[in-house]
């Protein structure tokens, strides 16, 4: 396919927020060309991708891409199960891989480029613009372009808003390891209808630790955990991956299953949302900005609101000759920033100062007085009302029975 020299936007990065970005840009007319490192998507098939249904009419995204649909929560502590039951869908595991085909195809369909298999190099202002240099993953073959804009969709190391030891904000960091496996029949019906998470010092340290459905007999396990600092990234993947072997070895309790894949990541976060949106004509969007849930990883959902925010600011650059990208990102903390703050106060106490006890008394409490709508609407759409008044309600209770000299 013969490239264009010249684009209005070139997107840096093939994942949810770039390929949506690339996506809307294209169906707005806008001249646009969708960058991937790798040659097919099913080479970094990385995320479990585990969401609600909302998404799916959001982004108005097909049944092709689902890998299972789920009814059930269920949070596995050191000593006991908690599930929260439902008997009709509840949310979707996309295929990950597919996910980031079908928005590439959207961007082709549209009349945009898409280009597989070369990294971004570096990138120079000019006066017209913004100049990007690729090269070929695997020939070195290098390749540059013109645009008026460029958007990093790089994901956590945020490749193309900073160039090589340019200082960035404070981060805090995440890693984790994932198996994607095949198992028995009678285990994956076990499994098939159900988001499996594990908190406590027994299955997780530090984080948690997962199992979700797939496509029939395939189970993706996996282990996750943060860190103050980035200190030894090889002894942090060796912690998560020997937790993730011992939840399939152990709790699932088979020795006779298939690795299909395994895979490793490390998400880099801004508390409080105090990343760089946009600087030099470059324009971040998913976890560049740190649009990810900071409580359960989540991050497809809110990657791919970022990109269509971006792309409102981005359309208005092209077609009117300027944009205050600076409400870009008043507009997403205004948005985000206070359920957020929320979200990373609850993943502090629970990962790094709850015992085990403690784990397992709160995770007690929400079963006890959270529905599954109710649970699903704080983990994944960050609506706490319902959890704030049992709180204070609780509070005033034992308060009330404290005053009057009573146990509660």
């Amino acid at each position: 396919m013969e490239m264009k020299k010249s684009y209005d936007v070139i997107v840096i990065g093939g994942g949810p927020a770039g390929g949506q970005t690339a996506r809307n840009l294209a169906k707005r007319g806008h001249q646009v060309l969708l960058v991937e490192k790798y040659a097919s998507f099913a080479d970094n098939n990385f995320s479990s991708a585990g969401m609600t249904l909302e998404p799916m009419e959001e982004f108005d995204l097909p049944k092709e891409i689902v890998g299972a649909y789920w009814n059930d929560l269920e949070i596995q502590c050191t000593k006991n199960s908690y599930v929260w039951r439902s008997t009709e869908p509840k949310g979707v595991v996309l295929n990950f891989q597919k996910l980031r085909e079908f928005l590439a195809q959207e961007t082709q369909k549209f009349g945009g480029d898409v280009l597989m298999g070369y990294r971004y190099v570096k990138k120079e202002v000019t006066s017209e613009g913004i100049e990007v240099q690729l090269a070929h993953s695997r020939t070195k073959e290098t390749l540059s372009f013109d645009a008026k804009l460029v958007v990093d969709a790089t994901g956590p190391l945020r490749k193309v808003m900073f160039d090589e030891k340019e200082e960035q904000p404070e981060m805090t960091l995440g890693s984790g390891t994932e198996y994607e496996i095949q198992v028995e029949q009678e285990i994956y019906d076990e499994y098939k209808d159900k988001l499996l998470f594990f908190l406590g010092h027994k299955w997780a340290i530090k984080g948690y630790s997962w199992i979700f459905p797939m496509e029939n007999r395939i189970l993706k396990v996996g282990a996750g955990k943060t860190h103050i600092k980035s200190k030894d990234q090889e002894n942090t993947d060796k912690t998560t991956r020997k937790i993730t072997e011992k939840i399939i070895e152990e709790y699932l309790g088979t020795k006779d299953y298939k690795i299909i894949d395994m895979h490793g990541g490390i998400i880099r976060y801004s508390p409080g949302l105090n990343d760089v949106f946009y600087k030099n004509r470059v324009l971040g969007v998913g976890d560049a900005i740190s649009a990810i849930n900071p409580r359960g990883g989540e991050g497809i959902r809110y990657a791919m609101q970022s990109a269509d925010l971006a792309c409102e600011y981005i359309d208005e650059f092209i077609t009117k000759g300027g944009a205050d990208f600076s409400d870009y990102q008043k507009v997403w903390k205004k948005r985000k920033g206070f359920k957020w703050r929320l979200s990373e106060l609850s993943a502090r106490r629970m990962y790094s100062r709850y015992s085990d006890e403690q784990v397992e008394n709160r995770i007690q409490f929400f079963h006890n007085r959270f529905s599954t709508d109710d649970i699903i609407a704080s983990l994944f759409n960050f609506k706490y009302n319902k959890v704030f008044f049992r709180f204070f309600q609780m509070l005033a209770l034992k308060t009330a029975f404290a005053l009057r000299g009573k146990k509660f």
